[in-house]
């Protein structure tokens, strides 16, 4: 009978100890809330409230966020907020959010964009890059750096700013965005390791 107890117990207490671990767990992650529609400095309050941070406050409208409502999230996560525009002139940050997201947010601003595939192997649908970059001025158009999710052999870039298209036009590793008679920035930059690179062109 003695030892029956003590299995009991042992279950018992087992059971309970399960139970805890995973209350604790679950205890570490939230929902994030649903701020659109709401100013940015109310939108960071209610995130707060949560136990999230927001990226940067604002008395814009919040459109949309990354990660985005009803998400899963461990608590303390920073979240990006992101927001109405009137002048629609300053590029959000879209750096590492999946291009869904970043498409559903240009569409509702209404803007101009394309998207250029790089097989840079690190997660599919990722946004590597903006050109114009984050904090710059929307100019009509914004291009998208997405990655394939696929690796191929890489290469040491060399510095192609300058260079006209006709100097590596037989190169296969490279990619033209825009239009011009020189190349005036790349990416990734030169002595990076890559296995493409995307130039762009303008004129000097």
């Amino acid at each position: 009978m003695k030892v029956f107890l003590g299995i009991l117990t042992g279950v018992v207490t087992g059971g309970l100890l399960f139970l805890l671990t995973i209350k604790l767990y679950q205890n570490q992650f939230v929902i994030v809330p649903d701020v659109t529609g709401l100013s940015g400095t109310r939108a960071c309050e209610k995130l707060k409230e949560s136990g999230l941070l927001c990226d940067r406050a604002s008395t814009e409208t919040v459109v949309d966020t990354y990660p985005q409502s009803v998400s899963k999230v461990k608590k303390g996560r920073i979240i990006n907020l992101y927001y109405e525009n009137p002048l629609k002139d300053v590029i959000p940050r879209f750096v590492g959010v999946k291009l869904s997201v970043v498409e559903e947010i240009l569409n509702k601003l209404g803007w101009n964009y394309e998207v250029v595939r790089f097989p840079f192997g690190e997660e599919k649908d990722k946004v590597l890059a903006t050109y114009p970059e984050a904090g710059k001025l929307y100019n009509g158009k914004l291009t998208l750096l997405v990655d394939t999710g696929e690796k191929e052999e890489y290469f040491v870039v060399e510095n192609y700013v300058g260079k006209s298209p006709s100097d590596v036009e037989k190169e296969d590793n490279v990619i033209f965005v825009g239009s011009g008679s020189r190349v005036v920035s790349q990416y990734p930059p030169a002595g990076s390791i890559a296995t493409e690179v995307i130039l762009i062109l303008g004129e000097e």
